[in-house]
C-alpha cells in the first residue's frame, strides 16, 4: 500500500485532535464484567479494561480509519483529565513502519501544542509477535479540540503513552493521556501504558 495515498489519516492520529464527539450507543460495546469490554475493530474483538466509572465516550469509522475513546464517567472529551483511545487503521501495517508512524504523530502534535513539547522514544517491543513501538509525549499547553459535549477553552499540560502495533495487515495507535492545572510543567507525572488495560491482543489481525 502506497503510504502516501494514506497521508490525509495521519493529520488524525491523535484521538485528543479530532474535532467531533458524539456520543456512541451503548449497543457497540458489550460489556462483560463491571469493568471489561469487548470491542468491534474491522471485525475483531479486543478486551478491554477499564475502571468500573470509566464510559465510551466517542466511536467512529471514517473509511479504513476506526477510532474510540473512554473517559471516566462524569467527565468529557472537552473537559477530561485522563482518557483512553484506540485508533486501527485498516491495511496500513505494510505501508508505514510503528516509529516512523508514531514519529509523524508526535510531528502534529508539536504543531498543536501551545507550549513546550516532549517527545520521549521507550523503543520498540514484539507484542504477541507483533511489532510495536512506544514513546511518551507531553505537552505543556495543550488547547482543547473537541467540541460538541461541552465547551472549555482552557489549555492544559497534558502526558500520554502511546503505543503503535503493527497487525499482519492493520496498524493500531493506543495511549493514555492525562491532563490538569498540575501538569503545566509536564515533567513529573506518569500514566499507565495503554497495554495494561489490553485483555488479548493476539485477536488483531
Amino acid at each position: 500500500m502506497d503510504f502516501s495515498r494514506n497521508h490525509r489519516f495521519m493529520t488524525l492520529i491523535g484521538c485528543s485532535f479530532l474535532c467531533a464527539a458524539n456520543v456512541t450507543n451503548a449497543s457497540e460495546l458489550a460489556t462483560t464484567a463491571s469493568n471489561a469490554h469487548q470491542l468491534t475493530i474491522f471485525k475483531q474483538q479486543l478486551g478491554l479494561y477499564f475502571p468500573s466509572h470509566w464510559r465510551l465516550a466517542h466511536s467512529e469509522q471514517i473509511g479504513t480509519m476506526f477510532s474510540a475513546e473512554f473517559v471516566p464517567q462524569q467527565e468529557f472529551l472537552t473537559s477530561w483529565s485522563s482518557l483512553y483511545c484506540i485508533q486501527a487503521f485498516k491495511g496500513l501495517a505494510n505501508a508505514i513502519e510503528p516509529e516512523l508512524f508514531l514519529d509523524t504523530f508526535a510531528s502534529n502534535y508539536q504543531q498543536i501544542c501551545e507550549g513546550e513539547v516532549k517527545y520521549q522514544k521507550l523503543g520498540a517491543s514484539s507484542i504477541e509477535g507483533k511489532q510495536s513501538y512506544s514513546a511518551m509525549l507531553t505537552c505543556s499547553k495543550m488547547p482543547h479540540t473537541h467540541r460538541g459535549e461541552s465547551k472549555q477553552d482552557v489549555a492544559m499540560g497534558e502526558i500520554g503513552h502511546y503505543t503503535v502495533i503493527a497487525g499482519a495487515d492493520d496498524l493500531f495507535l493506543l495511549h493514555r493521556s492525562a491532563r490538569g492545572d498540575d501538569l503545566l510543567s509536564a515533567t513529573h507525572f506518569s500514566v499507565t501504558p495503554p497495554l495494561k488495560m489490553v485483555a488479548d491482543i493476539t485477536t488483531l489481525r
